[in-house]
């Protein structure tokens, strides 16, 4: 089958390099959280636990988290890939 075409285990879908989509969603996922590092570093130090965020701070937050949702669906879907792909393995062998 040549790289255009279609991936059976897709169920006609285009393909998808889900190894690689992994691999960016992990380095998208390391900056969002250097970036909420450095701006929670930077807060001032206040007495107590009680601080107030600021939306440029939320945003950030947010980012992190839609991040690691990403990359934690992208890992589902590797994993599955990969156990459907022994299975067939294993009934081709």
């Amino acid at each position: 089958m040549d790289p255009g075409g279609i991936d059976p285990l897709n169920r006609g879908g285009p393909r998808r390099d889900v190894a690689a989509e992994v691999a960016v969603a992990r380095e998208t996922l390391r900056d969002a959280r250097s970036a909420l590092d450095t701006a929670v570093a930077a807060l001032p130090d206040v007495d107590g636990d009680e601080a107030m965020a600021t939306p440029a701070l939320l945003m950030l937050l947010f980012g992190a988290v839609r991040a690691k949702e990403h990359l934690s669906r992208l890992e589902v879907l590797q994993t599955g890939h990969l156990v459907r792909m022994t299975t067939i393995g294993r009934n081709l062998g």
